[in-house]
């Protein structure tokens, strides 16, 4: 009998084991595809050359943008207004448990630990390049001899709302400017499709 049991817990184990992975699998193949179906709208042209930040950005910069509370909902026409429903410090403090990174230190916003590769992105015309360096975007155009580069930044996508969302953030740096605001995507018909945006109203580029 003890030894029905013990194969019975193995097997039990071994079961939720399989399904753990499972899960976690389907998981990362929808973050990958969220952040590849929103790419496509940012960057039209297949064969343009696009630089991408090889870190993710600390998680951290995700939960405190969205904790602004300051969100807009866009449609699929494209029209936006306020939205005042998205956010709630409830969900907020369960969304900031079970995705918060270490915290930013020095304001070094890019985590040295997590790294995007070519096999996550779509896009084939991508060059990684590292911004956690002293001098970040102006050693890139450096390097490339071009003054109009622009460093796109993502971090990892991550669940909200019982998988309802995927929300991560997208931060552009331009020699002449930027842009940094967190995307809000919901699985529509199959595809990924960005529902919201969510800023610091404090910042500026």
């Amino acid at each position: 009998m003890k030894n029905i049991i013990i194969y019975l817990s193995l097997c039990i184990a071994s079961t939720n084991y399989s399904q753990t992975k499972s899960t976690l699998k389907k998981d990362e193949k929808e973050k990958l595809e969220a952040i590849n179906d929103y790419f496509k709208t940012i960057v039209k042209d297949i064969n343009r050359v696009v630089f991408i930040a090889q870190e993710k950005l600390n998680s951290n910069l995700t939960l405190e943008i969205f904790k602004q509370n300051f969100i807009q909902a866009i449609d699929l026409k494209g029209n936006i207004e306020p939205d005042t429903h998205l956010f709630n410090e409830k969900d907020w403090k369960k969304f900031k448990k079970q995705n918060q990174d270490p915290p930013i230190q020095d304001n070094r916003i890019w985590d040295t630990h997590k790294y995007w590769g070519k096999n996550d992105f779509s896009h084939s015309q991508l060059i990684f390049e590292s911004m956690n360096t002293k001098t970040g975007i102006e050693l890139i155009i450096e390097k490339y001899d071009k003054s109009d580069v622009c460093i796109y930044s993502f971090s990892e996508p991550m669940y909200y709302l019982n998988k309802k969302y995927l929300i991560f953030t997208n931060l552009k740096i331009c020699i002449s400017g930027g842009s940094k605001f967190v995307v809000v995507m919901k699985k529509i018909k199959g595809k990924w499709i960005r529902t919201h945006e969510a800023f610091n109203p404090n910042e500026t580029y």
